[in-house]
């Protein structure tokens, strides 16, 4: 909530196989070339958009960008997978070349071949370019098809725009696969199904698209009926309170089996100081956590009553973005108020609480910062799925400050959401800016209404980086 105390369509990219290039032979992950009349190699065609991989202005010179371009067949144009590992272009006398130590964002170039490790790669079954020293794939930026579209380290997603055949092709069109396929941990190693597919996805579009969200006022539907009258769309996450229980899981549930995401955070009051939705009060997180204290049996009494709705979306087989202690260091809140430490312990207590003692394995567990991030309201790897902020301005920016505060304290490994916002961020800067927000969360009433107009809300809403419900695929 605000920060004072007041109160062509191409979406999923699905993991699957792709045909490996025609002249080359797999051995052990590395590709071996394959003798060939004319020595130019092989295309590499991406998959999400038929383009090949390129030389941007076929120069063959040191330092030459490498990105997406109309196939054409030339020398530029032809790759040969070499016995060390190496992807050589023009006639086999130029290699292509990460920078040493790459993080996850750097351009490819193509460089004279030296041997060295940036200069390896691996084409794996399933259609991905794996560098060999940074362990991250040749990613089209931002999911782009445009020619000229620079590619990229990225970490793996198993996306389309990672994807590269001799041969190209649209899109798989299968669900992601609940048989362990995807490799990424959640933070609670008793994940359910769903949460575990709803997880995986959420890294699948991290970089490449943002999930369309609105928050609802109190149950009501204006918002969602406004989105859908003027955009024909509605948004892939509805975003929810605790505070609304026991409505909010029943909306959660028929959000989730509509085909979308239900986010939900919790506005919860302070233990033992009445209302339990009365977010401004104060009390001592000491007392909260002591065993035996009268704060402390108010907070159980809270936790287990959350505890029996979040329950009851898990025995139908629901996943939810669970977002509790919101705006990590606003002072606004009570959970804020005592300093990170006093924060940390206070979440790591109801992740275990949740986890170990309730059984509650349906959550992806999003953490919120502030607008000013602090490291010090970290809860740490082991307790967060996704990062996030949250921050009211009425423009259009893509917020590329809060994305990068955030992330270097997260790291680049999990997706980055805008947990809540006024303005929308405008697509096209996000893909210019490389703010790569996997969600926005548009608060209700003014929030959505004054700071969006209609043809601002259509751009959106019909934009082919930002996904709608209608293009979230089936996370049962």
């Amino acid at each position: 909530m605000p920060s004072f105390p007041t109160h062509p369509r191409r979406r999923w990219r699905r993991w699957a196989i792709l045909a490996a290039p025609v002249a080359a032979l797999l051995t052990g992950n590395v590709y071996v070339a394959m003798p060939a009349s004319a020595a130019v190699g092989n295309p590499l065609v991406s998959s999400s958009s038929n383009r090949c991989l390129d030389v941007i202005g076929g120069r063959n010179t040191q330092g030459a960008a490498v990105g997406i371009y109309d196939c054409q067949g030339g020398q530029n144009q032809g790759w040969v997978f070499t016995g060390a590992g190496e992807l050589r272009t023009f006639n086999e006398t130029a290699c292509l070349d990460a920078p040493t130590n790459a993080a996850a964002g750097a351009a490819l170039v193509i460089w004279p071949c030296n041997g060295g490790q940036n200069q390896k790669f691996r084409h794996h079954a399933d259609g991905s370019i794996v560098g060999g020293q940074s362990g991250l794939c040749l990613d089209v930026n931002q999911g782009a098809t445009a020619n000229g579209t620079r590619v990229i380290l990225w970490p793996c997603n198993g996306q389309a725009n990672q994807r590269w055949s001799s041969t190209g092709g649209p899109p798989p069109t299968t669900p992601p696969p609940s048989n362990g396929t995807c490799n990424v941990a959640p933070v609670d190693p008793q994940a359910t199904r769903q949460a575990r597919n709803l997880l995986c996805y959420l890294y699948s579009q991290y970089g490449n698209h943002i999930l369309s969200g609105q928050r609802e006022t109190n149950g009501r539907e204006d918002e969602f009926n406004h989105i859908r009258t003027t955009t024909g769309k509605d948004p892939a996450i509805r975003g929810l309170d605790m505070c609304d229980r026991p409505g909010a899981t029943s909306r959660a549930a028929a959000w989730w089996n509509a085909g979308g995401i239900p986010l939900i955070g919790w506005h919860t009051g302070a233990p033992g100081t009445g209302g339990y939705c009365d977010y401004a009060g104060r009390t001592s997180i000491n007392a909260v956590l002591t065993p035996g204290t009268s704060q402390n049996r108010a907070y159980l009494a809270e936790l287990d009553a959350a505890a029996g709705q979040l329950l009851q979306l898990q025995s139908q087989g629901v996943a939810v973005l669970w977002a509790p202690y919101h705006e990590a260091g606003g002072t606004w809140f009570w959970w804020s108020t005592e300093g990170g430490s006093q924060y940390q312990r206070l979440w790591r207590y109801q992740f275990d609480y949740f986890t170990k003692t309730k059984g509650i394995h349906n959550l992806v567990w999003l953490h919120p910062y502030n607008g000013s991030p602090q490291s010090s309201f970290y809860p740490g790897k082991q307790y967060v799925d996704v990062g996030g902020a949250d921050t009211y301005v009425t423009d259009h920016g893509p917020l590329t400050s809060l994305y990068n505060a955030t992330r270097a304290i997260v790291g680049g490994t999990i997706p980055i959401a805008l947990h809540e916002n006024g303005a929308i961020p405008d697509p096209d800067q996000l893909q210019s800016s490389g703010a790569r927000w996997v969600t926005f969360n548009t608060w209700n009433g003014d929030w959505l209404y004054g700071r969006n107009d209609p043809s601002f809300l259509r751009k959106v809403y019909t934009h082919n980086y930002v996904v709608t419900r209608d293009e979230v695929p089936n996370l049962k």
